[in-house]
């Protein structure tokens, strides 16, 4: 709906004044001020300039709200909130009525949309794409056919921290329906993607993801099961709501999917298996987080419950740092906790998997270069793992099998691991597919989701051609290089942690992991200078022998290194020779000569008022590198290096 409490609790005029403010919250801000009479609809119209359209669109939902408070709720009133679109949950809320009075009223009077035909052909032609959207009048233009179907529900519109490789698994998913002889449907409400060609699937429902449209579809078409696997987060929370309404889930099942996703329950399921996980927990004030910190000891990672592409998620040293994320960052309250746990710094390693409830096929481990703390989207990694010793990877193939089975995985699931060189620890358990099916998919030949629709449709990996346990690697690398748009969004950090940025990838594939590593970052489409200066400042945790020897590599490649003070004097106490910098000398040498790049780790992320922020916004504006990570830097001097030697690349298409 159009209400929600945070905007419903401001004073007037810090509504109209976040109103002025452009960003995703200026809708609840406007629907507001409509519900207190602050100001009319020509008025928003003059200080927004919002077309009148669109105002009086909101007006109309808003003496929607006001009818459904006060006036009786009649079957002709309900079919009028419902054609507005107005949700269940809504109508409920507001006029208080038990949801099984709501039911009834809506199947006695038919209070059910109907589907039309998108027209494709803008009436110059009869249009025959089968391209539905939902409204409450007329004639239903989607007719049932009498074939077995199957509902794939997309991943909704795209946003950072969450991209296409939903929308790869989807169109996947949909062709291999259609190769086992199912009628494939799909629902999804962007039109920027694949999933929503006309000629995608043998039928498009062009409407949200919200329980109420899905099961509108559902209705309609009567699926033999539903695939939520696919579309990412969005899809997966539909899980309990639709099993709660009996429908069938293909796949791994609600239950075990919340097993997965409840920290508490999954804790001592890895407890009983004796499979290491970081120790954490849920706080909902500020003396239980204080409390739990005191326990957990720093560094801790903090993060919002159920966010998506890491949100609000970032690692913490201290007190002070702690103090100013709650109090900035995240809004507590008893349904949304705040969740803390022990950080553990090492390597860090995707595993997906597909899973027949028995049997186990991991297609390839992908090893980050970033240690733990970096988001998986945002972080470099390669594929197969280029430093792990073979009793590792036994380790990991045998944990994922374990939990696999626990879980009673069928279809696909990423398992997020960290290794800090004596134990492997789970960070965390996606019973769905991931960021890195597609690449995976592509680096190992392995149709993935292919594979998965068809145990989730009853058939065995056993019987297929692809094994079972760890595929073979195939004989070549390939270096992920995440891509960042930080130039086109001003005001914001570029600085890389638990919360995902970046808005793309891309692969450098050789047998020789240096080129392969090369390749990706020419591929990533950034500068890779060979000479000029290097500007490091360096965070008190990053200060450590480890991190000089880096900077150091720089140094034996011809770079002049300089340092803010404090760094400047841990570089010499290191043997490095550095000159001082002060930031005001940096960014007037990045605005003036653009021959200098930066080596900086930030105390905090995404914290734009601190002293350094200035530096990074300036370098990523004239598209110099900016690395905010040690390990990054660490391979992109290898990237140097080869680009200083003239290695010769060649190019296999896949």
């Amino acid at each position: 709906g159009l209400r929600i409490p945070y905007v419903t609790g401001l004073s007037d005029d810090r509504l109209i004044q976040k109103m002025m403010a452009q960003d995703d919250e200026r809708l609840f801000c406007i629907a507001e001020i409509l519900r207190r009479s602050l100001l009319t609809v020509d008025e928003i119209h003059d200080m927004t300039k919002i077309d009148l359209w669109f105002l009086y669109k909101i007006e109309g939902l808003i003496t929607m709200e006001r009818r459904l408070r006060t006036e009786e709720p009649t079957a002709e009133l309900i079919r009028e909130a419902e054609s507005r679109g107005m949700t269940d949950e809504d109508i409920l809320d507001l006029t208080g009525m038990p949801r099984e009075v709501l039911q009834d009223i809506r199947l006695y009077h038919d209070i059910y949309p109907v589907y039309k035909i998108v027209d494709t052909c803008a009436g110059e032609f009869e249009a025959a794409t089968p391209y539905y959207y939902q409204s409450y009048g007329g004639q239903n233009e989607s007719v049932r056919s009498d074939r077995e179907k199957i509902l794939v529900v997309g991943s909704g519109p795209i946003r950072i921290g969450q991209g296409i490789e939903f929308d790869y698994c989807c169109v996947q998913g949909v062709w291999a329906l259609r190769d086992l002889g199912y009628e494939s449907i799909i629902i999804n409400n962007n039109p920027e993607t694949v999933s929503t060609d006309f000629d995608t699937s043998d039928k498009l429902y062009f409407d949200p993801l919200h329980t109420d449209d899905v099961m509108n579809v559902i209705k309609q078409e009567r699926p033999v099961g539903v695939i939520l696997q696919f579309g990412g987060q969005t899809s997966l929370n539909l899980a309990a709501k639709l099993a709660a309404r009996s429908i069938n889930i293909l796949g791994t099942k609600n239950k075990y999917i919340d097993l997965a996703e409840d920290r508490e329950k999954f804790s001592d399921l890895l407890h009983m298996l004796d499979i290491e996980t970081p120790k954490g927990c849920a706080v909902r004030t500020e003396e239980e987080a204080y409390e739990a910190v005191g326990q957990l000891g720093y560094p801790v990672m903090v993060r919002p419950s159920f966010v998506i592409g890491g949100r609000a998620m970032q690692v913490v040293y201290n007190d002070e740092e702690l103090d100013k994320y709650l109090k900035e960052a995240v809004k507590m309250s008893h349904e949304h906790p705040v969740l803390i746990d022990q950080y553990v710094e090492g390597r860090e390693m995707d595993v997906d998997a597909i899973a027949d409830g028995e049997d186990v096929l991991i297609p390839g481990i992908m090893e980050h270069f970033e240690r733990t703390g970096v988001h998986s989207g945002d972080s470099c990694t390669s594929y197969p793992p280029y430093d792990f010793p073979q009793e590792v990877i036994d380790e990991l193939v045998a944990t994922t099998k374990k939990v696999v089975k626990a879980l009673h995985i069928v279809g696909l699931v990423n398992i997020q691991y960290a290794w800090d060189g004596k134990k492997i620890y789970i960070i965390e358990v996606n019973p769905r597919a991931s960021r890195t099916v597609p690449i995976l998919s592509k680096v190992t030949k392995v149709p993935m989701v292919k594979i998965a629709v068809a145990v989730m449709t009853g058939q065995k990996l056993k019987d297929m051609e692809w094994g079972t346990g760890l595929y073979p690697d195939q004989g070549y690398y390939a270096v992920k290089v995440p891509v960042f748009s930080d130039s086109k969004l001003t005001d914001v950090d570029v600085a890389i942690g638990p919360e995902m940025k970046s808005t793309g990838e891309v692969l450098g594939i050789d047998p020789d992991l240096r080129k392969a590593i090369y390749k990706g970052f020419i591929a990533a489409g950034g500068e890779i200078p060979t000479e000029g200066k290097v500007f490091v400042s360096l965070r008190p945790s990053d200060k450590r022998p480890e991190s000089a020897e880096i900077v150091k590599k720089y140094a034996e490649l011809g770079f002049e290194i300089f340092a803010s003070k404090g760094t400047k004097a841990f570089l010499e106490e290191n043997g490095v020779e550095a000159g001082f910098m002060s930031f005001e000398d940096v960014k007037k040498e990045i605005e003036e000569k653009e021959d200098l790049f930066l080596i900086n780790t930030p105390k905090a992320m995404n914290m734009v008022n601190t002293d350094s922020f200035p530096l990074r916004r300036a370098a990523i504006e004239r598209n110099l590198p900016v690395l905010t990570c040690l390990d990054t830097a660490k391979i992109f001097a290898i990237a140097i290096e080869e680009k200083q030697k003239g290695t010769a690349l060649d190019y296999n298409p896949l």
